[in-house]
């Protein structure tokens, strides 16, 4: 099937042609001309891409964006707007889009990127699947008290039994990303952010590369340790946001690691 796209734009010639050049791209198009009718679509049918306006009237883009952050299927977001700014880029990724765009935007650049979100989208989907499976919700449960070694981890068929949840400073990680907590609040991660926030917290204090990172969240992914960095940034920006920017070390040009601020 084809890819399924939500073009949200209030301009009616511009949404018009942006349609024509995704269909003929093989993307199959639902158009919005306001952001009320985009949430509406947004509950009641699966998208893999969602390409809005940032200004579209009462409801914004921005406000779009986090209806389809709400979306179990939590389709990939690309923000268009003409007015780029290094505020503008801080909202859109602070409210988890996957890209933002200048318009006019040149088609081929629009059409690669729209292709590179849906890419994005398949990889996230293939790893929320892993993900249900490991965690027993869709099929086996896992043992209470154990835990699914990371991809690349040592088997740990004898060792002894490892906690639920990991502590670092005041940092608590469960077993699900719904049980993730900062100073006692609960902390709402995407699933590739829990994935990779995991995956440090299982050696704290010391350097993942970027590769690794990658290979882990992603689905079994390889790519060079300076694509793996592009990739991971974004993440690991929004985590420094939704905890403390202390907890994440960049150990530079090589990769990331986890630790309790306190005690570094």
């Amino acid at each position: 099937m084809k890819p399924h796209v939500l073009l949200v734009e209030d301009d009616h010639m511009a949404r018009l042609t942006l349609a024509r050049r995704l269909q003929h791209a093989g993307y199959r198009v639902t158009q919005a001309s306001d952001g009320e009718t985009a949430i509406a679509l947004l509950e009641e049918e699966t998208f893999e891409v969602v390409l809005t306006d940032m200004v579209l009237g009462d409801v914004s883009g921005i406000d779009v964006l986090q209806a389809a952050k709400r979306q179990p299927d939590n389709p990939a977001v690309i923000l268009l707007t003409g007015h780029g700014s290094l505020d503008t880029s801080l909202n859109a990724f602070r409210g988890g889009a996957y890209d933002y765009l200048l318009k006019p935007c040149p088609p081929d650049e629009l059409l690669a990127c729209v292709d590179r979100a849906c890419q994005r989208y398949t990889t996230e989907q293939k790893l929320r699947e892993a993900a249900m499976v490991i965690y027993g919700h869709a099929g086996g449960k896992a043992p209470p008290d154990t835990e699914t070694p990371s991809s690349r981890g040592t088997p740990l068929a004898s060792s002894p039994p490892r906690a639920r949840s990991i502590c670092i400073g005041e940092l608590s990680i469960g077993k699900s990303r719904r049980d993730v907590f900062f100073q006692g609040e609960p902390v709402h991660l995407t699933p590739i952010e829990y994935a990779l926030l995991r995956y440090l917290a299982e050696t704290p204090g010391q350097s993942r590369k970027y590769g690794d990172i990658v290979f882990h969240t992603h689905g079994g992914c390889e790519m060079s340790n300076a694509e793996a960095q592009g990739l991971v940034k974004p993440h690991i920006h929004n985590l420094r946001k939704k905890l403390s920017s202390g907890y994440l070390r960049n150990d530079r040009g090589t990769g990331y690691m986890l630790v309790d601020p306190t005690s570094w």
